[in-house]
Formats: structure tokens, sequence, C-alpha cells
């Protein structure tokens, strides 16, 4: 009886320890998403720092969690398979984001044409200004080749509804010029988006506001305007 019970003790700790690395990528998230904490915390520190040797931690405490249900899986099967998901899942996310990051360059913006940068509004501007945004880059040449003009002046309505299938909410529209915001759901990190529709010619430019190494991020989403905005073959 004695020996069941301290099993049950070891197993529950390993169990608890095991969750401590999701309940954390979850706080940090969640915490930076509603603006209970900075990102440079909550994803800088919490996420990329100690979250990183959490999950390896959590990844062991799951193993001893298997090992310590085997004596009687059918009671405590399930907290072995708790264990297994919530810290496999933990660590898989943070090895694929860490790789994301070394194989890309560290910048977090994209344009399909650097010789003349894109610039966006004054209200664009202002806002970044106020939500203390890194400043825009001059040049970024080469880093993202998904990044590239569409060889026709798009009506301003086919550039909305370009933005708008890439998840940004229009914001600004005039005939030259199309602009944009995205929010990711995870962590609320921004990009701004900005389309310069000229004759012959519409490029883009899409910026992220946390200025961090984004993993390609700011290249997925200028690709994925790029790509809607050139007409069909």
């Amino acid at each position: 009886m004695g020996g069941s019970r301290q099993g049950g003790v070891w197993l529950t700790a390993a169990f608890l320890i095991a969750l401590a690395a999701p309940v954390l990528g979850f706080a940090a998230g969640f915490g930076t998403r509603v603006g209970l904490i900075d990102w440079r915390l909550g994803y800088e520190q919490l996420t990329l720092v100690w979250g990183w040797r959490l999950a390896w931690v959590s990844a062991g405490a799951a193993l001893a969690t298997v090992l310590l249900a085997m004596g009687d899986v059918k009671r405590r099967g399930l907290y072995a398979l708790v264990a297994v998901l919530a810290a496999g899942l933990t660590l898989y996310l943070h090895v694929a984001h860490r790789q994301a990051l070394a194989a890309h360059p560290p910048v977090h913006e994209a344009a399909s044409d650097w010789d003349e940068p894109l610039s966006f509004s004054g209200v664009i501007r202002g806002q970044r200004d106020r939500a203390g945004a890194a400043p825009l880059a001059i040049s970024h040449a080469d880093t993202c080749e998904q990044a590239v003009f569409a060889p026709t002046q798009v009506a301003p309505q086919a550039g909305e509804a370009a933005l708008e299938a890439t998840g940004f909410t229009v914001v600004g529209t005039s005939p030259f010029r199309i602009e944009g915001r995205r929010e990711s759901f995870w962590f609320g990190f921004s990009h701004d988006a900005v389309l310069r529709i000229r004759p012959g010619r519409t490029d883009v430019r899409v910026s992220g506001r946390e200025g961090r190494p984004d993993g390609g991020e700011a290249c997925r989403l200028a690709g994925q305007i790029s790509t809607r905005l050139r007409p069909a073959d």
C-alpha cells in the first residue's frame, strides 16, 4: 500500500512537471497577446529562453510519467498519454520555431522593390511610432525571393482582396496605395503591408512592428500577397 501511494506521488509530480512547459508557453503567449506583459518578456525571455529549457525538462518528465504508469496502465495510462502529448507537442513547436529562425535572415521586412522602397502613410507611421515599433528598414535586398512585383496596374479592389485573403485588415485605400494590418493569433505580433500601384507595376512591402527576427514570416506574407496580385497564367 505504501509503495503504491509513493508511486502515485511520484507519478503526480512527474505529470505536473511534464505540463510545466505547455503552461508556460500558453501563459507567455496569452499574456503577450492581451497586453499583460511586453513581448520582449513574453516572447524573448519566457518563450525563447526559459520555455526552451523547460521544454526539455518537461519532455523528460513525460518519459518518467510513462515509466511510472507502466505498473498500472488501466488507471494511470491517461496521465502518461496527456503528459507525452502535451510535452511532446511543446518541444516539437520549440524545435520547429528555432529551425525557422535559423533558416531565415534575422529581418522582419520583405519587399518587391528595395531600390525605391515603398513608404507607409502618415497614419500607419503614426501608429507604429505610438506602438514603439521598430524603425523601417532602408534595404533588405535579396532576402526574400517570394516578394515580387505584379507586372500590372491592379485595380484597388483587387489589391484589397489580395490583402484580405492573406489575413490583413485593410486600413487605407487610394488609387495608388493600399495599406493593411495583420495581427497574429498567438502573441499578437503585428505586420503592416502596403501596395504601391503604378502604371504597369504593383509592388508590395510587409513590415513587422516588433522588429524581431520573424523566421521568414514577413517574406511568407509578402509572397502570398504577390501571388494573389499577379494575373493567372
